[in-house]
Formats: C-alpha cells, sequence, structure tokens
C-alpha cells in the first residue's frame, strides 16, 4: 500500500507503506534510512520535550553493544528506567540513552588524556609516534 503525499510541491510523489521519508514545508520529499528515521524522531521529540520510550535491546542497538550489557547499565543505575506495566519490561528514554553515551564518550576521553599524561611524564609516549597513529586514522 502507498500513500499520496498531498504536498504542492510533491504532487504525486508516492511513498511506500513501511518506507520513511521526511517531507519539508516546501514539499520536498527526502527519504530516509531506519537509522536516520529514528535520529530524526528522536531529535524532533527530545525538541517537543516528549519522552520516547525504548526497551533495552533498542538501547543496545543505539550504545552497540549487547541487551545484556545494557541490563548491567541499568541495574549500576547509571542510566534510569522504568517498568511497562503488564510485561514488567524495562524501559528507558531515548534522551536519557543518548546523554550517557555522551557522558560515555567524555570519561573515555578524559581516561585516555590521563594515561597519555602519566605516560609522557613516565617517557613512554612518543610524540611523533601518536603524531604517526593520528595521521593514518584520518
Amino acid at each position: 500500500m502507498t500513500a499520496v503525499l498531498e504536498q504542492p510541491l510533491a504532487k504525486g510523489t508516492t511513498v511506500a507503506r513501511g518506507d520513511r521519508a521526511l517531507v519539508s514545508s516546501d514539499g520536498d520529499v527526502i527519504e530516509l534510512s531506519v537509522e536516520a528515521y529514528e535520529a530524526a524522531l528522536n531529535a524532533a521529540l527530545g525538541v517537543m520535550g516528549r519522552r520516547r520510550m525504548i526497551t533495552t535491546g533498542d538501547a543496545a542497538k543505539l550504545l552497540n553493544c549487547s541487551a545484556r550489557t545494557v541490563a548491567r547499565i541499568l541495574d549500576s543505575g547509571r542510566l534510569p528506567f522504568t517498568r511497562n506495566g503488564s510485561t514488567g519490561r524495562r524501559m528507558v528514554d531515548v534522551a536519557d540513552v543518548m546523554d550517557y553515551q555522551k557522558q560515555e564518550r567524555e570519561r573515555m576521553r578524559q581516561s585516555l588524556a590521563s594515561m597519555r599524561k602519566a605516560a609522557t611524564e613516565m617517557g613512554l609516549y612518543d610524540a611523533d609516534d601518536a603524531d604517526d597513529a593520528n595521521s593514518s586514522l584520518s
């Protein structure tokens, strides 16, 4: 089944059911991947102040880890969650997941900087080697 968009500049444009698209106010239609759609939806809901609850499995996909790792994060209290009424499944707010991801990245960045400083002080860190390694990553 397809839906016909009734925007003036998108006359006749069809989007198959199950496909994802973004329609601008002037009628431009942009097809989106699943990942881009999820990111756009999460951003829009966040700006509107609405919460979007996701499963631990979905959180695992966002964090690029296993659902069991997410469960351990929840158990440790580092990420808040609620229980879904009838099933008792743990649900997390996608905004909280994204905040957690940012905090973890910053924590890792600080840890690496601290290790680099310690290695430099001990004479084990060669800035020339680091520059070579960084240029090969670019």
